[in-house]
């Protein structure tokens, strides 16, 4: 199988990856922070371990508050959950994940907020920091944004944005679902005060793990009351990070396998990784820009303002259509909607979707000529 969907999930994870899952099956069995005893007290320290190795790579300088969720959504529904509790103004852009969307409609529908959706422009970043700077009111609380559109790989311009929320007293989330492992954040260079990524897309992590990276954490509010391993005798919640956000038992098998991801592209530096991944769709959008019967909906993506994501279709075909021929000559890629409704309106593709090749840390040369053969093969037979 040629593997396109790392939009996704990354796959094949690195052998690192599965040898320290492996590993936390057969000796970190124990629960994190409920037992003195010795596998307990070295299963808690390789979850420290691989939160310190996270606070590292996000640029936050306290890893307590470094939280470990379930995936990327759980972390934006926190951090948005927490503050929109209180009322206020967000705005966000048209490019976002339902993740974003879906929690601040929900607390609008119950009156407790309200939100504006930014436009945003392809290739023109001044434009688009313009654009959310005019929806700015006196009440905003919180800018929250995706690093890049998970759809077309259209990228915000993350410091810029910072920039506009710091001379305003705005809160900044930046939802990393799409650049975490590939594109640098330094949480505290940037100015950015809370950072939500998934562990199981760049960072090569099991799925099931998730990150929420916060600055601020006395905004925050537990959204999961129970056992924290801390303050047993008292029946609140404790207050502190990462107690308040992570009752119950942890993925210590995702976390070690995370940490191990995390080393990963370390290693090999994320900058690095993002360069060939767009040389890769580049190299891709070329070839497919040449083709009868092939509908682009971007520019040839770039690194400043693109992530290695292609949205297209073939001929009349939806999106999942177009998918499901690719699928039929072994390539795995996803067509539809992409969970992504405001996208779909932008780019005037609500009714046939796209089908989206995504390409990630692993995918080859080899792998990119193959597909590139193939698309060729069905927009000719089409």
């Amino acid at each position: 199988m040629l593997y396109f969907d790392n939009a996704a999930t990354t796959f094949p994870k690195p052998f690192a990856v599965r040898k320290a899952v492996l590993e936390a099956f057969c000796n970190f069995g124990a629960n994190p922070g409920r037992s003195g005893h010795k596998m307990g007290i070295e299963t808690a320290r390789k979850v420290f371990e691989c939160r310190k190795k996270a606070a590292d790579f996000f640029g936050l300088s306290e890893p307590e508050n470094l939280v470990f969720t379930k995936n990327c959504t759980e972390a934006l529904n926190i951090v948005l959950m927490s503050i929109g509790s209180n009322g206020g103004h967000f705005i966000i852009s048209d490019l976002e994940h339902n993740s974003v969307l879906r929690p601040l409609f929900e607390l609008e529908k119950r009156g407790k907020i309200e939100f504006s959706v930014a436009e945003t422009f392809e290739n023109e970043p001044e434009k688009t920091v313009k654009s959310f700077r005019n929806l700015i009111k006196e009440n905003t609380k919180m800018i929250a944004v995706t690093g890049s559109s998970n759809v077309f790989g259209i990228k915000l311009p993350i410091k810029e944005m910072a920039k506009l929320c710091r001379e305003n007293g705005i809160l900044f989330l930046v939802d990393m679902a799409q650049t975490a492992g590939s594109e640098k954040m330094d949480m505290e260079k940037f100015g950015v005060d809370f950072v939500c990524a998934p562990g199981h897309k760049g960072l090569l992590g099991p799925m099931g793990t998730g990150i929420l990276a916060a600055k601020k954490p006395e905004i925050l509010k537990p959204h999961l009351f129970g056992g924290t391993g801390s303050f047993s005798l008292l029946p609140n919640q404790p207050e502190g990070l990462p107690e308040m956000l992570e009752s119950g038992t942890l993925n210590v098998p995702g976390i070690c396998g995370l940490s191990a991801g995390i080393e990963r592209v370390f290693a090999e530096g994320e900058n690095k990784i993002g360069k060939r991944e767009i040389r890769f769709a580049q190299e891709i959008y070329r070839e497919l820009s040449k083709m009868e019967n092939i509908t682009l909906f971007t520019n040839l993506p770039e690194e400043k303002t693109h992530s290695a994501v292609i949205s297209f279709v073939a001929g009349d075909l939806s999106g999942e259509e177009t998918s499901e021929k690719l699928s039929e000559k072994g390539v795995a890629t996803r067509g539809g909607f992409h969970c992504s409704a405001l996208v779909h309106q932008k780019m005037n593709t609500e009714k046939r979707g796209t089908c989206r090749l995504s390409i990630g840390p692993l995918n080859t040369e080899t792998e990119i000529l193959k597909l590139i053969g193939i698309i060729r093969e069905i927009s000719k037979n089409i």
